[in-house]
């Protein structure tokens, strides 16, 4: 059960001062400046010297993250490698009328995940002596106090010069403790995007396996909710690349799922109206998403430099990027021969190229009944999965029929689950292809919480 105390933020990486619009520097600035100028530091830093603190951290090559709520930045985390093996957190800072929320510890914790990518065998902190709120929150994440204190100088907001005490603290990032597996997810949503039920998994753990990871938490749902739907897929939100995007979905085999992403942005927005971006993986741009009176669009990454749209023997081919769909609408095809047994024939020819993807689907749609069935074989783990809804053969089956019939179009697909998923598809005249496409549908919450593994 998520605690009242802890205000909703959204934290993004920055990875270039230029990307701020003025705005947004000038809130940056101010968060820092007020963080700073309260007890127990009082210090006082004109915009400059803000401004040459946080670009310190980027010329080092290290991670800046602002946590924003609403329009406003409220907190900023940085650090950077300080050695080959230790990783320094430099800036802390939470707008003082925020403190006490839970804010600081979210940046923090989204920070040591920045971190540990670069593997470092431990953090460092450095704070006041005086500052017992900072280091109660260091202690309770496992930092420990170092036997090193160190002196500073520092002017005060009232002009004054004085000196300050200052501690450091370290923790230990050593790779029996890193690669210890989990036995308990603080927050993991299970959402039913109409159907290929979705574990939307928030934890960060380095060195953990996810393809391990994602057949456990299988295992636990169905442990816990024996008579609710099964879980088929678990991605794992990580933060954005890109500070335009509100998040990054991650899946186990690095390929792009639009279930998964419509489920994730379900979670952030709880289900009220916004326009966004989103990454997805498979994909390198993020995606323009919306949610208007519950349903979720989320658009669909088209190829830049590849064709979409290609007639083959069985249908038509579909590549998008992270994955290739085949839609098959001829009879002949279908009454012989499921779509994982069609599947399976192709990939072992490797016809058309198919074995190379890192994800195939083979979508059979019929075209006066509106219903569709799905295949996806995913390369990073050599599995061919039945799939109760699909967002990526929905949308192909959208292209296809805009390709054939030469004009827009707009479907209302009917999963295997039963439920429906809208997929709609622009076709320009003058260059003969489908330009863009999105789904559509709603997105239901079957449980947001801790999930135990054991």
């Amino acid at each position: 059960m998520k605690s009242k105390n802890i205000e909703a933020i959204q934290v993004a990486v920055v990875n270039d001062m230029s990307e701020l619009t003025q705005p947004q520097m000038d809130s940056v600035i101010d968060t820092y400046q007020r963080a700073f100028a309260s007890p127990p530091y009082e210090e006082a830093f004109t915009d400059d010297e803000a401004r040459e603190a946080l670009q310190y951290i980027l010329d080092k090559g290290g991670d800046l993250l602002l946590g924003n709520t609403g329009d406003e930045v409220s907190a900023l985390a940085g650090g950077y490698m300080k050695s080959d093996n230790v990783y320094y957190i430099e800036e802390l800072a939470v707008e003082p009328s925020r403190q006490g929320r839970g804010i600081g510890r979210v940046v923090l914790n989204a920070l040591m995940n920045e971190a540990l990518c670069r593997e470092p065998g431990y953090l460092e902190i450095r704070t006041t002596s005086r500052n017992d709120r900072a280091i109660g929150l260091y202690e309770s994440e496992g930092f420990t106090r170092e036997a090193i204190t160190e002196v500073v100088a520092g002017t005060r907001q009232d002009g004054r010069l004085a000196l300050d005490e200052r501690i450091y603290l370290r923790k230990d990032l050593s790779k029996e403790n890193a690669m210890e597996k989990p036995t308990q997810l603080k927050r993991t949503a299970i959402v039913y995007p109409s159907g290929n039920t979705t574990a939307v998994v928030f934890d960060q753990m380095l060195g953990t396996d996810r393809e391990e990871l994602n057949t456990s938490v299988m295992s636990a749902w169905k442990n816990k909710e024996p008579t609710r739907p099964e879980v088929e897929q678990c991605c794992f939100v990580t933060l954005p690349k890109n500070s335009q995007a509100v998040a990054r979905v991650e899946m186990f085999g690095g390929e792009f799922c639009g279930n998964a992403t419509r489920s994730v942005i379900q979670v952030i927005t709880e289900g009220r109206d916004y326009q966004g971006m989103i990454e997805v993986s498979g994909v390198d741009r993020p995606l323009n998403f919306s949610v208007r009176g519950g349903v979720i669009a989320v658009e669909m990454p088209l190829p830049q430099d590849e064709k979409l749209a290609t007639q083959v023997d069985e249908g038509t081919l579909v590549q998008l990027d992270g994955i290739a769909q085949l839609v098959v609408t001829d009879f002949a095809y279908q009454q012989n021969q499921t779509p994982r047994e069609l599947l399976t024939k192709l990939l072992q020819e490797n016809k058309y190229s198919l074995a190379g993807q890192p994800a195939v689907g083979i979508t059979y749609y019929d075209e006066t009944t509106k219903k569709a069935e799905f295949g996806v074989w995913v390369k990073a783990v050599n599995t061919v999965f039945d799939e109760t809804a699909c967002g990526s053969g929905t949308c192909a089956i959208g292209v296809a029929a805009a390709t054939a019939k030469k004009q827009n179009q707009k479907l209302e697909v009917i999963q295997p689950s039963g439920e429906s998923i809208t997929t709609e598809a622009a076709f320009d005249t003058e260059s003969g292809e489908v330009v863009a496409s999105n789904i559509s549908g709603k997105v239901s919450i079957l449980y947001d919480g801790e999930l135990n593994l054991s």
